[in-house]
């Protein structure tokens, strides 16, 4: 496979350098952005004044976003340049909204409060009755309230820089067993709430309140108490029960890492041989001295790889 790095400047023109020396793609299911660390050679002495980067592998766009850094090097005769990006659907954490109520919401109204070069969304998402903005939310907060009102999901990022709530259509990817290059494990209940209690319009602390059985099983003890999100003032017991599954984010799941690039997208199904099988919640693309690996991992929480869909 063949990774080319493009960079686009503040006027439009575009240069292309395809003499891959690594790479690192990088995408998570509660993160709303792919990061990208790449390293190539060049024969230009100057870049310019470069704003966007893309990056692809056999023409395919895996990436596309803002330009953090990059750095220029000659040693020894070769020169090279390096890069470090996030999506640009990055800048929807950085797009604050106009705090109130809005009414008759749909995915199309969120997205289209701020538009962001390059970004696109899922289409066909029915319309909510209401999101409470509160002050300094971002457009990506919003639109995480605003998916678990349609769906009581978590949104993510799919392709280079598409918002979805619900899984694409993608073809399952099959590995096979033999080919896997490690396998493994793992448990992480560091964000783990065990209570989560909310006040009420009059400042009551404990007005609702509720317990995390999955916590409290584990000898976990951590309390938060949050004032009233007006975001769930018709049902204070829906607020409880997304934090509480938000902060089992990533508590569970498995990994492997394999040879080459199949496709892999986050909430994508693939089979790792008879190891396991499921749907993508983070994927770790890296390439050096030719070779790419992936790196996929499966986690098993509140939002991921429920029982019933794996």
């Amino acid at each position: 496979m063949t990774p080319t790095l493009t960079l686009t400047d503040v006027s439009g023109s575009t240069l292309t350098e395809a003499v891959c020396l690594s790479f690192r793609l990088e995408k998570e299911r509660y993160t709303p952005f792919t990061t990208l660390t790449a390293r190539f050679l060049t024969s230009r002495s100057d870049f310019g004044n470069p704003a966007s980067v893309a990056f692809r592998l056999d023409n395919q766009l895996l990436h596309q976003g803002v330009l953090d850094g990059l750095t220029m090097t000659k040693q020894k005769g070769m020169q090279t340049v390096q890069v470090s990006s996030r999506g640009f659907t990055s800048l929807l954490m950085q797009n604050q909204m106009a705090a109130g109520m809005l009414t008759g919401v749909t995915l199309q109204s969120l997205m289209e409060k701020y538009t962001v070069p390059g970004v696109t969304y899922e289409s066909g998402i029915t319309q909510t009755n209401y999101v409470w903005v509160k002050e300094g939310t971002s457009q990506w907060d919003a639109i995480v309230n605003y998916g678990y009102k349609y769906n009581q999901g978590y949104p993510y990022i799919s392709g280079a820089n598409q918002v979805r709530l619900t899984r694409s259509d993608g073809a399952s990817i099959t590995i096979g067993g033999d080919t896997l290059l490690s396998t493994g494990c793992g448990l992480d209940y560091t964000r783990m709430v065990s209570h989560i209690h909310m006040a009420d319009a009059d400042g009551n602390a404990d007005a609702f309140s509720l317990e995390n059985a999955d916590a409290t099983a584990r000898n976990i003890a951590r309390h938060r108490q949050i004032s009233l999100d007006l975001q769930y003032a018709a049902n204070p017991a829906d607020c409880l029960a997304q934090k509480l599954r938000y902060s089992m984010r990533a508590c569970q799941g498995v990994r492997a890492v394999y040879p080459g690039y199949h496709g892999e997208d986050l909430e994508r199904h693939i089979t790792l041989g008879s190891f396991a099988a499921g749907y993508i919640s983070r994927m770790i693309v890296t390439g050096a001295g030719g070779r790419i690996t992936t790196e996929v991992h499966l986690y098993r929480d509140k939002f991921c790889n429920l029982p019933e869909a794996t």
